[in-house]
């Protein structure tokens, strides 16, 4: 009884990641049961076996520098359907974050060694091992970060959200790719009990036949769109990366260039699609007079106002509706008159075109589009992009990755420097931001 208690609890408090990661619906006891006593039984039904590089089921291109592949044993059937014992766990053998990388290949005892094996790396010295340790490991690097709900509340800051990455060990490291024939799905599923990370794989297809290659998905997007075909690169040998990437020039693919993300009013929109404001009214709030004998009234959550602002004049409370101040980090959408009347505000509307590193750099090109000219006698790329002058190169990946790969070839053809700052949207400071001049990293970034 206490067991279904706990099965009950399960389902419902991990319902978001069963639903999300589409887990079909007769795996979730063994799932649950699997994770509770950390049981990895893979080896019972598959086997690792030494890849050859001439073997077809490479996709040609695809699954470079890998040592070994998995799968089947003899006389094993795997049923998506009816076989409920047919979901797996891996395990992490190393979970890091980008910057404790180098440090823990060097200070955590046999990581490397590790790592150097499963990756197929043959080094004369230590320190070029790490070297290719940290450029090859983005074929393998996995990632996740934890939610609101995963975490404890003492640490829920800003930082807490910066992704981890994590490597699976030996099996999982060695299910290839196939764009055609994948036949497991593998994610990630974070265990509540045991705060506890696993990496899960099920079949999607019946497995019947001795020895059968299992295969998955390295892009769940299955649309063949160019974006996709970049975010397979980081997968394929280096002499057709380049290949492909150098067919994609301004020349011959003038369609791609064509696509001037700063004229496109998507992004600006979704920005601000839920932001209420008087439009016939957006006024400076010059008509509150300052009364140096009262004390006002300050909502914020900014953790240091909140910490420093002792002053007498001011007095902090729960409930900004009741506030004569508003100084508040998170973006305000609410700028309607009768709402914000006689308040003090930290902010004023669309700020966020000058706050939010994705819009400044697209307000910056829509400027150039309409006031500048061209930037450069010797880059066609940087005058198609639009950046001006003032302003470095900037990419968003979200729906330029295609164009930030072609002209990160040409950068590199040119003998230029290709080192790039890469920072996430959501995240303010340094946070999680990476200073690189790895194409395979931004791809996985």
């Amino acid at each position: 009884m206490a067991d279904n208690d706990e099965y009950d609890r399960f389902l419902q408090t991990h319902e978001f990641q069963l639903l999300v990661n589409n887990i079909p619906k007769h795996f979730y006891r063994r799932l649950y049961e699997k994770m509770k006593n950390e049981i990895f039984d893979s080896g019972s039904y598959f086997q690792l076996c030494p890849a050859d590089d001439d073997d077809e089921e490479l996709e040609g291109t695809y699954n470079a520098e890998r040592r070994y592949y998995v799968s089947t044993l003899q006389d094993i059937v795997l049923d998506p359907h009816n076989d409920e014992n047919a979901i797996f766990l891996i395990d992490h053998a190393w979970t890091y974050r980008i910057k404790d990388a180098r440090n823990n290949l060097t200070t955590i005892p046999t990581l490397y060694e590790r790592m150097a094996s499963l990756m197929n790396i043959d080094a004369e010295t230590k320190e070029d091992g790490i070297e290719l340790v940290l450029q090859r490991m983005w074929k393998y690097n996995q990632t996740y970060t934890l939610t609101s709900t995963q975490v404890e509340t003492q640490r829920d800051c800003e930082e807490t959200y910066e992704p981890y990455w994590y490597i699976m060990d030996e099996l999982g490291s060695s299910i290839r790719h196939s764009n055609t024939n994948a036949n497991v799905c593998c994610t990630s599923f974070f265990f509540g009990p045991s705060q506890t990370m696993f990496s899960i794989f099920y079949p999607i297809v019946r497995i019947d036949q001795p020895y059968t290659e299992i295969f998955r998905n390295f892009v769940y997007d299955n649309n063949e769109t160019l974006d996709r075909s970049i975010r397979l690169l980081p997968w394929k040998h280096l002499h057709a990366r380049k290949t492909f990437l150098r067919h994609l020039t301004i020349e011959n693919s003038s369609e791609l260039f064509n696509q001037k993300l700063q004229n496109s009013l998507e992004i600006f929109e979704k920005c601000h699609q839920h932001d209420l404001y008087d439009k016939k009214q957006i006024l400076m709030n010059d008509s509150i007079e300052i009364d140096q004998d009262r004390a006002w009234k300050v909502y914020t959550d900014h953790e240091l106002v909140t910490q420093y602002l002792n002053d007498k004049h001011y007095q902090l409370i729960d409930d900004p509706d009741q506030a004569d101040i508003l100084f508040v980090m998170k973006q305000l959408n609410e700028f309607r008159h009768e709402t914000i009347e006689n308040k003090l505000i930290s902010q004023f509307p669309f700020e966020n075109i000058i706050t939010n590193k994705e819009l400044l750099a697209l307000t910056a090109r829509r400027w150039k589009s309409l006031y500048g000219s061209s930037t450069s006698d010797n880059d066609p790329y940087i005058d198609s992009h639009g950046s001006p002058p003032w302003l470095a190169t900037t990419f968003n990946l979200t729906y330029e990755l295609s164009q930030f790969a072609v002209y990160f070839q040409y950068r590199e053809d040119q003998q230029l420097d290709n080192t790039w700052i890469v920072k996430p949207i959501n995240l303010t400071r340094s946070i999680d931001m990476s200073v690189t001049n790895s194409l395979d990293m931004i791809i996985r970034l």
